[in-house]
């Protein structure tokens, strides 16, 4: 598998089963995210609520594809922006 797969596979099991650590991690990244042109608006705010990240509730990014939720969340792929 490749690691875009395998970072948002991890992204998605982090914001299921929230630690800590990369919980701090995620909201740093968050508040990057929320300022960045390329954060856009997606139908999966109501699917995918963020009730402990709200800055980027229902975002993706539109240079990588990924759910910012779940994005943000894994310790594996770098902003494609190289903001973080």
């Amino acid at each position: 598998m490749d690691n875009k797969f395998m970072a948002i596979v991890l992204g998605f099991k982090n914001y299921a089963f929230q630690n800590k650590e990369i919980e701090e991690l995620a909201l740093s990244r968050a508040r990057i995210c929320a300022e960045c042109p390329f954060a856009v608006e997606t139908m999966f705010k109501q699917m995918l609520p963020d009730n402990s990240i709200k800055q980027i509730e229902g975002l993706k990014c539109s240079d990588c594809g990924c759910i910012l939720s779940a994005k943000v969340r894994q310790i594996i792929d770098s902003c494609p922006q190289n903001k973080w």
